[in-house]
């Protein structure tokens, strides 16, 4: 399995108006792989899964990945899908966290975006099936 999800900031080149909320886009494919070309995330979609296949491919792996992208308030210029296939090479030779579960990585990653767990979940597949409490669904973004 495999997903997107784009958190556009307000005041951003995808979310101009400083006014609205954080703009939520995903797509995802489970093992089966798509039928048909992604629209609401296009190429940024193609060129995550590109970084993360390679991953994979280098250590002989198969797993689930979920690539949370931000783009923040002080992205101004697109510079092409080249770029978030790069950021997501350099994630994995970056710092990496730990967790015991999908759940609690999704978790521990979240207090850093700029939405709530409980939207998250509302948009994202594989967020989806995580259980929730009380405190996801309180809005951050």
């Amino acid at each position: 399995e495999y997903e997107l999800v784009e958190m556009k900031s307000p005041g951003s080149i995808w979310n101009p108006d400083p006014a609205a909320g954080v703009s939520l886009a995903a797509a995802s494919e489970g093992r089966d792989g798509r039928t048909g070309y992604v629209e609401e995330t296009a190429g940024a979609y193609y060129a995550a899964r590109l970084g993360v296949a390679e991953h994979l491919d280098e250590r002989g792996r198969q797993a689930k990945a979920l690539v949370l992208r931000h783009v923040s308030d002080d992205y101004w210029g697109p510079v092409g899908v080249w770029q978030v296939r790069e950021a997501v090479r350099n994630a994995f030779d970056g710092e990496s966290g730990t967790a015991e579960t999908f759940g609690e990585a999704v978790r521990g990653v979240t207090e850093h975006l700029p939405v709530s767990l409980g939207r998250l979940r509302r948009k994202s597949t594989m967020a989806a099936g995580l259980q929730a409490n009380l405190g996801d669904f309180v809005d951050a973004g």
